[in-house]
């Protein structure tokens, strides 16, 4: 952004090798996520003091808090093997079915691959879980890979996921330096608290128990592809779910808004210290939201976008 006199007045972008200017005629709206946001604010001059000058840019508003508060939702899967080939591994392999799957999207805009991979989900209370209020929630897929982007395995598999609602542990987004291009230092700190790692736990025994419900006994082998027989104690679950677990690419809360000094953003969206500049993207929640995250930035998206064109109450910028 480029801000003149505590203003922000447009907008600078390399296009074709060149640098290019855009300047605004209103606002500007930053809706570049929960990683890029701060990076873009930091980059602009707006954040911590003391980052922005170790890498001599100029300090426009001094707000520590771009940049930290960082949340994210953490998994850990159950794997299991199946009796009899019924899982979309088996029907990825066979070029049969994957025409028919492809025909089928193509044509008709039904099957499997017009949904995600996780086609089920529910939310339940673990034992830690407070005032009734469900902290762990469950993904199930009728596949199995050990990474997103890997080839799904050679086996019929069947995954279920379990993740905390709502983390504790708590990340930062900073800039390496001055240089745009240069992609920011994301430390996510994913089980720092231990109350974090205790609730993933006891998802993952969980999971576990429902799979040896009736339901599953003719389905399931004995042969649990992860965590694997060996991680039996909560201690040996922790370590598989640290080691093996990973993001549900649930970025938020890097430009917290609140009413407070410290806050990046006010309760209009409006950045502190900083006139006609709005955050509208899952950035600015101070807290994030016990599911996907998908619904609630775009409902700050929309609000944004109304606080703008006048359709709401907006205050007069300070």
């Amino acid at each position: 952004m480029l801000i003149e006199k505590g203003c922000a007045v447009g907008v600078e972008f390399v296009e074709n090798g060149e640098r290019q200017q855009v300047r605004a005629e209103a606002e500007i709206l930053l809706a570049a996520g929960a990683l890029q946001s701060p990076q873009l604010l930091q980059l602009s001059g707006i954040g911590s003091a003391q980052l922005l000058q170790s890498h001599g840019i100029t300090v426009q508003a001094d707000s520590p808090e771009v940049g930290e508060n960082l949340q994210d939702h953490y998994q850990a899967r159950v794997i299991v093997k199946l009796k009899h080939k019924m899982s979309l591994n088996d029907q990825i392999r066979n070029p049969f079915s994957l025409a028919k799957m492809g025909a089928q999207w193509l044509f008709q805009q039904r099957g499997p691959l017009t949904v995600g991979a996780g086609q089920v989900g529910g939310m339940v209370c673990s034992r830690y879980a407070q005032n009734g209020r469900a902290d762990l929630l469950f993904n199930v897929m009728p596949l199995s890979v050990d990474r997103p982007g890997d080839p799904l395995h050679n086996f019929s598999g069947f995954s279920a996921s379990a993740t905390q609602c709502r983390p504790l542990s708590r990340g930062t987004v900073h800039i390496r330096s001055g240089d745009p291009l240069q992609a920011p230092k994301i430390s996510a700190n994913y089980l720092t608290e231990p109350q974090d790692a205790k609730v993933l736990v006891a998802g993952l025994e969980i999971l576990r128990d429902i799979y040896r419900q009736p339901a599953f006994r003719d389905l399931v082998t004995d042969d649990e592809y992860m965590p694997g027989k060996q991680a039996q104690s909560a201690q040996a679950l922790e370590e598989f779910a640290r080691n093996k677990g990973g993001t549900v690419f649930h970025p938020t809360g890097t430009c917290r808004m609140g009413s407070d000094e410290r806050a990046v953003v006010d309760s209009n969206l409006r950045v502190n210290g900083v006139t006609h500049l709005r955050v509208i993207d899952a950035s600015v929640m101070p807290a994030m939201v016990s599911t996907n995250t998908n619904a609630s930035a775009i409902m700050i998206g929309e609000k944004g976008a109304a606080l703008v064109l006048g359709l709401v109450s907006k205050p007069s910028q300070p």
